[in-house]
Parts: C-alpha cells; sequence; structure tokens
C-alpha cells in the first residue's frame, strides 16, 4: 500500500512527517512518523512521533556545524563609504 508524507516540521534539510495511507491528512488516519530530506528520502523507517522527533532533532544538531562554518562572513577593517 501507498505512503503519504504530510509534513509536520521542516527546519534545514530535514522534515518530520506523519505517515498515512491517504493523500488528505486526517490525523485520525496516521499510521507512523518518519524522518525525510527535503528532496523526500526517507532517513528513517516508521517510527513513533517520540522517536521520530528524536531523531529529527538529532540530525539538524548533527547539521549546525557545517552551516555555521558556512555561514561565516569576513568582518571588514574599513566601514563602508556612504553614496550621497
Amino acid at each position: 500500500m501507498v505512503q503519504y508524507p504530510h509534513a509536520l516540521r521542516a527546519d534545514g534539510r530535514y522534515q518530520l512527517v506523519a505517515l498515512t495511507h491517504s493523500p488528505v491528512y486526517n490525523p485520525a488516519d496516521v499510521i507512523g512518523y518518519a524522518v525525510l530530506t527535503t528532496g523526500g528520502e526517507r532517513i528513517s523507517e516508521v517510527l513513533s512521533l517520540e522517536q521520530a522527533h528524536a531523531r529529527w532533532r538529532e540530525l539538524l544538531e548533527q547539521d549546525e556545524p557545517v552551516l555555521a562554518e558556512d555561514e561565516r562572513k569576513e568582518t571588514r577593517t574599513r566601514p563602508r563609504r556612504r553614496r550621497r
């Protein structure tokens, strides 16, 4: 049977999704939870909400140092000139 992901939370490169057998989300139809990349690749198997949330947070924390290095900017030694 087809499983449809419904995003609950998204941050960085990962999203926490609820899985259902219906393309329309209904909380009563949830069969489990999983972690996906923003590209749709499944990182985890079907889990409980607590397990999926813990895995999602773990992946985000692992990515933080990489993202922080990429966001470094050179500091200016001289102030910018104002145009008049």
